[in-house]
């Protein structure tokens, strides 16, 4: 008797249990439904788009395109492998000395390490001149003399095939992205080239390879994702480091120098910025629709079931089991939270406001992401696993920013130098620190000078260099963004 109470009580409580988990999962799946759709109809107001390949632009021309030169041709396919000639690169390029950097500091970089190094790897002799230098790295990797040669030819850029091409229904952890790595080398490769043809007094060639860098850089920002975005930016960051090197030099001629102007107009970092971040709305969307219809996908939220490419795997046991009773409301829920969030800190005030407006909407959406990412928070703890810290991102992209304008403002100061024989006694043009808004600070130190952005921190230190040993991308940076010229005997 008492077994067959113990069983009925068993029963009746699994019945119980099964039919309260039913009325949760009807009342997670309609009230994840009324909030995506409510979320896609504020997407549809603000004229946004949740197709990821609907953001990724056309291919151009091939004839037009740089990234169509043989070398760079199909570098997206990740099966295939890339051209021995970009392979060949690897060697010159990793485990490469650095002291290349020299914007913040205004000291001109050494570059005997470096003519040291390419001699270590076949490359000319160690007590070699830049311009033999500069011969010996032609004759061991022409790709790079022919990729600058047709950067000033080429003036569009985009990787192919286009990412995502073939992917219906991308997803970001999905998504491969192997051309990344060989722009980034390529990038480096081109400006070392650069260097020892600033060094060489070879100021066309030198800036062939700024254009054919910037060319990379462009095609990284063709791409709606964070990680071009941030390949771009280290691409784009070596570049304003050669522009300052030519400058230093002084033989650039007016010609050139407008055609480094030209090239830096073209560019618009918060436009990419804005162009990104809907990407990885997008992206980000179709990632919670393929969660909800394809349950192996989500391996990653109850565990780390990958294969060998790092993409999940169908899970088992336990693991497996959470995957399929998980109500597709859930992610209905969680796709709707980061879909509101992202349009409202993100996309606005990117679209509306100026870098003060867009900065406390990042702090208040990181800080609301970090206090909801815990279990009682359901929804807005996965939403935080697919949005990473944006504050970061925004603060590379404003200092890559800020570079761009300080790189136009010292063109234009060169520019008025070659013309008057002396350093302009204000800044030419017009030139605005992107942080305030107001124009970029400005000091003639002898016959050299210094410009500055009062950064993150928004105070005007007078363009001095920190005190402390800080990064300028870091948040936590105190000092000024300095485009520092010195003065010359």
């Amino acid at each position: 008797m008492k077994r067959l109470f113990s069983l009925r009580v068993l029963v009746w409580t699994f019945a119980s249990l099964v039919t309260l988990y039913i009325l949760l999962v009807v009342l997670e799946n309609w009230a994840g439904a009324l909030a995506l759709a409510a979320a896609k109809e504020k997407v549809a107001k603000e004229g946004e788009s949740l197709d990821f390949m609907a953001l990724v632009p056309p291919l151009p021309p091939e004839v037009e395109n740089f990234c169509a030169v043989e070398p760079l041709a199909g570098l997206t396919k990740a099966k295939d492998k890339p051209a021995p000639a970009l392979e060949a690169l690897d060697k010159i390029t990793s485990k490469a000395p650095g002291g290349l950097n020299s914007i913040q500091l205004g000291t001109m970089p050494d570059l005997k390490p470096w003519i040291a190094h390419l001699a270590k790897n076949g490359i000319g002799k160690a007590d070699a001149t830049p311009a033999e230098m500069l011969a010996a790295l032609d004759a061991a990797h022409p790709v790079l003399k022919t990729l600058a040669d047709a950067a000033p030819q080429r003036l569009a850029a985009q990787f192919t095939p286009r990412i995502g091409e073939g992917q219906d229904g991308i997803t970001l952890f999905e998504l491969q992205v192997p051309h990344y790595n060989h722009a980034q080398r390529l990038g480096k490769a081109l400006l070392l080239r650069c260097h020892l043809a600033i060094a060489a007094g070879q100021a066309g060639e030198a800036v062939k390879c700024i254009q054919a860098s910037l060319r990379l850089y462009e095609a990284c920002f063709q791409e709606p994702i964070l990680i071009s975005l941030l390949v771009g930016s280290s691409i784009h960051a070596i570049t304003m480091e050669r522009i300052w090197a030519l400058l230093h030099a002084r033989i650039a001629t007016e010609a050139e120098l407008s055609i480094l102007k030209q090239e830096l107009a073209r560019l618009d970092l918060p436009a990419t910025l804005l162009h990104a971040m809907r990407g990885e709305l997008a992206a980000a969307s179709q990632t919670f629709e393929a969660l909800r219809g394809r349950p192996e996908l989500r391996s990653g939220i109850f565990g780390a079931a990958k294969d060998d490419h790092g993409l999940p795997v169908k899970a088992s046991g336990l693991q497996g089991v959470l995957n399929s009773i998980v109500p597709s409301g859930f992610f209905e829920h969680s796709e709707a939270y980061m879909i509101q969030e992202t349009i409202e800190h993100l996309i606005l005030p990117m679209k509306n406001g100026r870098y003060e407006r867009l900065s406390l909407a990042l702090r208040t959406l990181d800080s609301r992401l970090s206090e909801n990412r815990d279990i009682l928070s359901p929804h807005r703890w996965l939403a935080g696993l697919v949005m990473p810290s944006y504050s970061r991102i925004m603060h590379t992209v404003i200092e890559s920013e800020t570079r761009r304008r300080q790189a136009l403002a010292a063109l234009a100061i060169e520019s008025f130098r070659l013309a008057k024989g002396s350093l302009p006694p204000a800044l030419p043009g017009g030139i605005l620190d992107v942080i305030d808004e107001k124009p970029m600070r400005y000091r003639v130190e002898g016959n050299g000078y210094v410009l500055w952005s009062i950064a993150h921190d928004e105070e005007d230190d007078g363009g001095k260099v920190s005190g402390k040993d800080e990064k300028v991308r870091d948040a936590q940076f105190t000092g000024d963004w300095l485009w520092r010229m010195p003065a010359r005997d």
